[in-house]
């Protein structure tokens, strides 16, 4: 789940790990770090989900561990698992994760630096694990997100991918997903087996910066492939303590009707937290009835270092029934 992968490994980047000894004596090596994090979302979804019967308050969680270790004090190995019991209409929120209660993993890779580059593979990789390019600065922490087609995050197999940048703000990547390597009756780019592949370009700079996207789904292993294509610049102002985000997004699947999508996010620091508010639109060529609007506005705040909350309320087009889903959510999230 990317919500914990940025509360967790965040500090984690390559060239910042600090040695973290956890029961350094018995169990780790003074360079490897076990960190996790728990969120518990309540809330109620008026006309949720596709029959307008999923009305009622109920409550959910997530939790995931990470365990990062470097060998060199520039490399990391990181090993991510997680569980959840997401359903209805909340698990559409940013933090939802499914699960059985059995702790799963969900990825695995190795990363260490070449020069300028930053090469990361192994095999649980997911699409958009290595993406150098900033196309939003939003939070992204509540209901809406930028990017669900260019970076959906949703193939995850052996995968390999480079990164680059300078001292100048110039960033790229490139990666490579193989859905089926895993398997030794389908193999890593195998002529039946989906392969996916993600370009990124972009470039950070002082208070402003943005990026491109380009993703491309093979589709050989007779799943609908696609190409995607999407842009966003995000800005922060020196007069306000703001950030506002601006992202488009397109696909085009080879079964199906091609789709847009734009994104508008702005996170503002208000009192002891920030207030996020964001507004996005889908649309799908030919379909009116298939198009959806959505609207959303929270505020987040650190009750402590280690514990956050936020609430908010959202509202967007439910295409099946035609009415407008909109729900009230509180999450409290847990981080050690």
């Amino acid at each position: 789940m990317k919500l914990f992968q940025r509360l967790l490994v965040a500090p984690a980047a390559l060239g910042l790990m600090a040695p973290v000894a956890v029961n350094a004596d018995t169990a780790f090596s003074s360079t490897t770090s076990l960190s996790g994090g728990a969120v518990f979302t309540i809330g109620s979804v008026a006309d949720g989900g596709t029959t307008d019967t999923e009305e009622e308050l109920y409550m959910q969680y997530g939790y995931g561990l990470d365990v990062t270790s470097s060998f060199t004090g520039e490399d990391m190995l990181y090993m991510g698992m997680e569980t959840g019991n997401a359903s209805g209409p909340l698990a559409s929120m940013d933090s939802s994760t499914g699960g059985t209660g059995a702790i799963t993993l969900h990825s695995l890779y190795y990363a260490f630096p070449v020069g300028d580059l930053s090469v990361t593979a192994g095999p649980l990789l997911d699409q958009d694990d290595v993406v150098a390019a900033t196309t939003s600065a939003y939070s992204d922490a509540f209901r809406l997100g930028s990017m669900p087609y260019s970076l959906a995050g949703n193939e995850t197999g052996p995968g390999v991918g480079v990164a680059y940048s300078n001292d100048s703000g110039l960033v790229a990547s490139v990666s490579f997903v193989s859905v089926g390597g895993s398997d030794s009756t389908v193999g890593i780019g195998a002529d039946d087996g989906d392969d996916v592949s993600t370009f990124t370009l972009g470039y950070d700079g002082d208070g402003f910066g943005g990026g491109l996207v380009i993703a491309s789904n093979d589709g050989e292993a007779g799943t609908s492939g696609y190409d995607t294509f999407g842009g966003g610049i995000y800005y922060s102002p020196e007069s306000v303590p703001a950030t506002i985000s601006v992202a488009y997004d397109t696909t085009d699947p080879e079964t199906g009707a091609d789709a847009t999508d734009l994104f508008v996010g702005v996170d503002y620091e208000v009192g002891p937290g920030t207030l996020s508010a964001a507004y996005n639109s889908t649309d799908i060529d030919g379909s009116d009835s298939e198009d959806s609007t959505g609207f959303e506005v929270s505020y987040s705040y650190g009750l402590n270092d280690y514990v956050s909350v936020t609430a908010g309320f959202f509202t967007v087009e439910d295409t099946s029934t035609g009415d407008d889903d909109t729900g009230v959510v509180a999450e409290t999230y847990f981080s050690f």
